[in-house]
């Protein structure tokens, strides 16, 4: 059988350069392609570099959906459809919010690739398909991507990794808030090596959603990745600043900056979404606790949240200035 793979162009944004748009492949379509028997082929299309052709005789489109790319994934999935060749949708807008893309396509793939591809390509093989297949989370597997990427060149980054799925928190505004999100979940810490070393380069990306979120698997990984002599980056939640010592473990393995979900500086803003896990009080003691450390912090804030008012704006900038974000 013959695959076509497709992450569809993006939306782009006031604020969004042509970088944006080449920024990384797609580990979504790289791990389809590590989880398809070599008995077929699949080939990765990334519409954001090289145009989608549309004539190509394949016999299945599968397309990786984020909410700015739904609209664009349902008029590719059209022009295939009309020509008789099924068309299935999965990524984090489908799990997220399926409701939204019922009837879009011949299938949705919702949870885990792990989960849901492999059933998907048993029913192709038996000529039937159903409309959605579901992760079922009775496992915890989170499949190696395959990273013999086609057209390196093309993109900023091919050195990105994830170390785990999902997140402990559930914060309102998130999907790991959503019904079908699933549980938090590590990987082997030895096969996380196996990606870095596949990878080949002194950089990583680590792009999970919460690097730290079972502090005792992140200080033994940490403790793994030190004698590679590498650097790297990741996004936590501002409650790291609860592990020093995991801050200590990050500075001799290589961390040069962390993403991190501060939000915002109202309180009240932060229940109202169950961001339960900061604490505006000791924001400037996990800056001062990072910067001590030559930790840099690219700091994610938040607009319009239930508990924001006209000040906020003021507000904000005069703190982020306070504690030297």
């Amino acid at each position: 059988m013959k695959i076509l793979a497709i992450q569809p162009k993006m939306t782009r944004r006031p604020m969004d350069t042509d970088l944006k748009a080449k920024m990384s492949p797609s580990l979504a379509l790289l791990t389809i392609k590590s989880l398809t028997p070599s008995c077929h082929t699949v080939k990765i299309v990334n519409e954001n570099i090289e145009r989608i052709d549309f004539d190509e005789d394949v016999d299945l489109v599968a397309i990786t959906v984020t909410v700015d790319a739904l609209s664009r994934a349902a008029r590719i999935a059209g022009r295939f459809r009309e020509k008789g060749i099924p068309v299935v949708a999965g990524g984090i807008h489908i799990t997220s919010a399926p409701y939204t893309a019922e009837g879009l396509f011949d299938a949705l793939l919702i949870g885990r690739a792990e989960s849901t591809w492999p059933d998907l390509l048993d029913d192709m093989a038996h000529r039937r398909i159903k409309s959605v297949y579901r992760d079922s989370c009775r496992d915890r597997v989170i499949q190696k991507p395959d990273y013999s990427i086609e057209k390196k060149s093309r993109y900023i980054y091919t050195n990105v990794v994830s170390t785990s799925r999902g997140c402990p928190h559930r914060c309102d505004f998130c999907y790991n808030s959503s019904a079908d999100a699933v549980p938090y979940m590590n990987r082997p810490v030895e096969d996380v090596l196996r990606d870095i070393d596949a990878i080949g380069r002194k950089h990583i990306l680590f792009i999970d959603d919460n690097f730290c979120g079972n502090p005792e698997w992140t200080g033994a990984f940490l403790d793994a990745l030190i004698p590679l002599k590498i650097k790297w980056s990741a996004a936590v939640c501002a409650d790291i600043a609860k592990h020093p010592h995991l801050l200590d473990k990050m500075v001799e393995s290589g961390c040069q900056s962390l993403f991190i979900g501060f939000e915002s500086i109202n309180s009240s803003s932060l229940r109202g979404v169950h961001k339960s896990q900061n604490d505006v009080g000791t924001y400037d003691k996990l800056i001062h606790e990072l910067h001590s450390r030559g930790i840099m912090i690219n700091a994610s804030l938040v607009f319009g949240l239930q508990y924001d008012y006209v000040l906020t704006f003021t507000r904000t900038r005069a703190c982020i200035h306070t504690i030297k974000i």
